[in-house]
């Protein structure tokens, strides 16, 4: 009998697999990204209807397969399911996804994979609540991710500007439970200093063409 396995994670995206079947990427406490086959997902009578849209966290149990991971129950934490009827909101999100979906990988290191999960899901509920900008959630989630994957290139902005380098060393280094507290995000020309030089430092380090981000 094989063995299953309960993961914590987040739907990065889903694709149909066959009629009935899709195949869903997630991004996992445990395994780090994975392919998750989920049969019968897409029949209306099926358990799953619902609980397998990209920006899902749940706990998922799996069990290993030939080339992906066989789904057989989810038990949900969060939909998210508010930023789905938010165009922009749901842009952001998916654009966090599909950076998490293009640094993650399987077989990570189970500490990296926490922490990148857990950035995710702060972010996402960041956005949701919105009690800071949208952009400036962006570059908060982008600066933390890079330094999560170690692609932080230590460059901070310039001395001359206080403000926007205790935002800077906040974001690097604040434990994600408090990384969108208010209260460190109060000056908006330091936010708008900070927004400018991430978002300039993640362009340099990640080049990659993500297909959200050409809608925002």
């Amino acid at each position: 009998m094989t063995e299953e396995i309960t993961v914590k994670g987040i739907v990065l995206s889903v694709s149909p697999q066959s009629e009935y079947n899709k195949r869903v990427m997630l991004i996992t406490d445990r395994l780090g990204k994975i392919c998750v086959f989920a049969q019968g997902a897409a029949k209306q009578n099926s358990k799953l209807i619902g609980k397998l849209r990209p920006m899902t966290a749940a706990s998922f149990k799996l069990s290993k397969g030939r080339s992906a991971y066989n789904l057989h129950g989810v038990e949900l934490i969060d939909s998210f399911y508010e930023l789905s009827k938010d165009l922009e909101g749901s842009l952001y999100g998916i654009y966090f996804l599909e950076m998490a979906e293009y640094f993650a990988q399987e077989g990570m290191e189970e500490g990296e994979a926490k922490r990148m999960l857990n950035l995710l899901y702060v972010s996402l509920r960041a956005l949701r609540e919105g009690k800071l900008g949208r952009k400036l959630i962006r570059a908060i989630f982008e600066l933390r991710l890079l330094v999560i994957e170690g692609e932080y290139d230590e460059r901070p902005p310039s001395e001359e500007e206080p403000g926007l380098l205790r935002i800077w060393e906040h974001v690097i280094t604040s434990p994600l439970s408090g990384l969108f507290s208010e209260e460190i995000f109060a000056d908006e020309k330091a936010d708008e200093g900070f927004i400018r030089e991430a978002l300039l430092m993640s362009r340099r380090i990640c080049r990659h063409d993500f297909r959200s981000l050409s809608l925002l």
